[in-house]
This record gives C-alpha cells, sequence and structure tokens, in this order.
C-alpha cells in the first residue's frame, strides 16, 4: 500500500491508505477454478434407483456475478458397477452478494456416456439446472455447496442395420430399407434426479 498525504492542525502527514475489503478484492477477480464432490439421486426406467457418487472440475466466471461456466464429472455406482462421464456447459445468474456470501442460479446442457455391467455403452443428452451458495473467505478461496436437478436423456443407437447404419427404432422394422437388423444394443435408457454438490474454489 502506498502512503497518502492528510493534511491536519500541525501540517501534512503520510498514512496508509485502507487496504480493499475482501468483497471487492474478490470481485476484481473475474475467473474461478472449482473442485467438488458432486452426487445424484437417479431414477432410471423400470422403478431402479441408484446413487451416483464421484467429484467433478470446473471452469468458471467469478460467482459473484453474472457468467458462463463449464464442469467435468466422474461419478460411480458400486452396486452395478456403472462409471458416468459428463462435459456440461452452461450461464450462471448471481442473485445475492453480500458480506462475502453468495447466492447464484445455474443451467447448462451436457453430454454424458456410461459403461454399466450388463449393458452397452450408453450415451446422454442432459440438462443441470442449480443452485450454488458459497463464502468467500479469502479473495481467493471459496466454500461453496449446492442442490438441484438433472434429466438425462438416452441418445444411444439401440439398432444396427446389415448395411452399417444405426436406428434409434427397435423391432424388425427397424431396418427396413437398410437390409435388415443386424444387431440391437442393451443400453440404460433415461434417467433424473435431484443432485448435491459441495467444494472449494480457486478465484483468480
Amino acid at each position: 500500500m502506498e502512503p497518502q498525504a492528510v493534511k491536519t492542525e500541525t501540517g501534512y502527514q503520510y498514512q496508509q491508505k485502507p487496504s480493499y475489503p475482501v468483497q471487492k478484492q474478490i470481485q476484481n477477480r473475474n475467473k474461478s477454478l472449482s473442485i467438488e464432490y458432486t452426487a445424484q439421486k437417479g431414477k432410471f426406467e423400470n422403478d431402479i434407483d441408484a446413487d451416483l457418487n464421484g467429484v467433478a472440475i470446473g471452469l468458471s466466471s467469478s460467482p459473484d456475478h453474472h457468467g458462463f461456466w463449464s464442469k467435468f464429472e466422474y461419478l460411480k455406482n458400486n452396486d452395478y458397477d456403472a462409471d458416468y462421464y459428463e462435459l456440461s456447459i452452461g450461464a450462471h445468474y448471481n442473485f445475492i452478494y453480500v458480506n462475502n456470501f453468495y447466492l447464484t442460479g445455474t443451467a447448462g446442457l451436457g453430454f454424458g456416456w456410461a459403461k454399466v455391467d450388463g449393458f452397452d455403452n450408453s450415451s446422454f443428452f442432459t440438462v443441470p439446472l442449480g443452485l450454488e451458495a458459497g463464502f468467500n473467505f479469502t479473495p481467493s478461496l471459496s466454500l461453496f455447496g449446492g442442490v438441484g436437478y438433472k434429466w438425462a436423456w438416452d441418445v444411444s443407437s439401440s439398432t444396427k442395420c446389415n448395411d452399417g447404419t444405426t436406428s434409434n427404432s427397435t423391432g424388425s422394422g427397424a431396418c427396413s430399407w437398410h437390409d435388415g437388423v443386424n444387431s440391437s444394443t442393451y443400453t440404460i435408457g433415461d434417467f433424473d434426479g435431484v443432485t448435491y454438490k459441495a467444494g472449494l474454489r480457486y478465484n483468480f
């Protein structure tokens, strides 16, 4: 901090300028790198419930104002020997930022893929929504938690035709114009459920 000249009754004296509060310093940092624990209470077809737990890393605008975010997730379920990966992007909107506390809403789009024992590999189009609350205890570091909901639609090709093309239809007529059915895949199907997260942000 540079000294500042202040006029007094006895002349000018130099004083140190007061440092910016944490909130002001954080607002001057425009990017944020995050690492988090993440989970989803998955509801699958045929009334199957399966919890997915894992980690995620993300890069975003600072959560104390409006901006964009991106994230890569890895989740696992041991009961079904399942591994799930997802890459998603979206926007966030800051509702509150006061006394180093923030509340932000998020919405996005993603693409996921899963490997599950007994199923063919499945691909998904996803729509995640959420709320994140956090506290900036230094200009560079924030603790946060969040809750949300995510929908995942299975976009895997379910049938392979004899001419090499694929189809999302099933049954004997699925490849009627492509030399007949060669093989059918057994994919997971759509799922959705409540999501949770807790983690640490580095603001820079």
